[in-house]
C-alpha cells in the first residue's frame, strides 16, 4: 500500500467510512484502495503538490461511498444492468456527496470532488453531463483511474482484462471520453506493459512483467512461468529484454503480445514485484 494510502486510513473518519465497504462486495471494497493507490502515484508522477496528493488518496478511497445506500443484491448482480437499475445504480454518486458533507475530519471540497469521476470530456458522462474543462485535473484523473481498475479487475458481472488492454481502451478514449493530456500521461505512469502484465514472447513463452526500464518502456522485465510448449516451469527464469538476450532461434527476445489472464497459467505462488 502507498505511504498517502496509509496516512489517509490513519484519518479515524476517512477509515470508518472505508471499512464499511466491506458490507458491499470485495469488489467494492479493493476498488476503492486500489484507486486512491493509482491516484496518489499518477499525481507523484504529474509532480502535483503534497496536499493535492493526498486529496487524490482520499478521494480514491471514498468516492464511491455512496454505495453504501445502495442495496448490496444490485451491486453484487452477476449479469449487466437493466436501465432501471442502472440509474438506481448511479445514484451512488449524489448519495457519496451527502455522505461526505455530513462526515467531518475529511478535507475541504471533497464531497464535490467526489460527483466527478463518471463525468466525461464530451459531456457523455453523469451525473451533470460536464464537459472538459468543468470536470477539472483531479475530476479527470479520478475517472481515468477509476475506469484503468474497474477494467482490470475481477468485476461481479465482467472478467477483468490485461492492464495493457485497459490502457489501449483508454488510449482509444482520449480526446472523445478523456483528456488527451492526462492518458498519455497515464501511460506513461503505469507503464505500456504494466506490472503483473501477463505477456508472450517471440520465442513463445509466457511471462510476467515483474519491473518497468524507465529508458525502454517496451522492454521491461519479464518473469517465464511457461516454456513454449506450453508447459508451467518449475523454477521461473527472469529475462531483461533490454539487455538483448537472444531466443532459441537466435533473435532478441521481446514481447510479441499481451494476454488475457485468463489464458495465462499464472503461478500459484506470489510474485514479488521489483520496484
Amino acid at each position: 500500500m502507498s505511504g498517502i494510502a496509509e496516512s489517509v486510513l490513519r484519518n479515524p473518519d476517512a477509515a470508518l467510512l472505508f471499512s464499511r465497504l466491506q458490507e458491499k462486495g470485495e469488489y467494492t471494497h479493493s476498488h476503492a484502495l486500489d484507486c486512491a493507490i493509482y491516484m496518489t502515484a499518477f499525481g507523484r508522477f504529474l509532480e502535483m503538490s503534497h496536499e493535492d496528493i493526498v486529496l487524490l488518496g482520499y478521494l480514491g478511497l471514498l468516492q464511491d461511498i455512496g454505495k453504501l445506500k445502495l442495496p448490496t443484491p444490485l451491486i453484487e448482480k452477476p449479469t449487466r444492468l437493466n436501465s432501471v437499475e442502472y440509474r438506481l445504480a448511479q445514484k451512488h454518486v449524489e448519495y457519496s456527496e451527502e455522505i461526505l458533507r455530513a462526515t467531518p475530519g475529511l478535507p475541504h471540497g471533497i464531497a464535490v470532488l467526489a460527483t466527478l469521476h463518471h463525468e466525461r470530456l464530451d459531456g457523455s458522462g453523469y451525473p451533470r453531463g460536464l464537459k472538459g474543462k468543468d470536470i477539472g485535473l483531479i475530476g479527470t484523473i479520478a475517472g481515468i483511474v477509476d475506469t484503468f481498475d474497474a477494467l482490470t479487475t475481477q468485476r461481479p458481472y465482467a472478467a477483468p482484462i490485461s492492464p495493457s488492454a485497459a490502457l489501449n481502451v483508454l488510449y482509444r478514449a482520449r480526446g472523445s471520453l478523456f483528456d488527451s493530456y492526462l492518458v498519455e500521461q497515464f501511460i506513461r505512469c503505469i507503464g505500456v506493459f504494466p506490472l503483473g502484465s501477463a505477456v508472450e514472447l517471440n520465442g513463445g513463452e509466457v511471462g510476467i512483467v515483474i519491473a518497468h526500464n524507465l529508458e525502454k518502456r517496451l522492454q521491461p522485465r519479464v518473469m517465464v512461468i511457461q516454456d513454449s510448449a506450453g508447459n508451467a516451469l518449475a523454477r521461473h527464469r527472469v529475462i531483461d529484454i533490454s539487455r538483448g538476450t537472444r531466443a532459441a532461434d537466435g533473435e532478441p527476445y521481446r514481447i510479441r503480445r499481451s494476454l488475457d489472464y485468463s489464458k495465462a497459467l499464472l503461478p500459484a505462488t506470489e510474485l514479488f514485484f521489483a520496484a
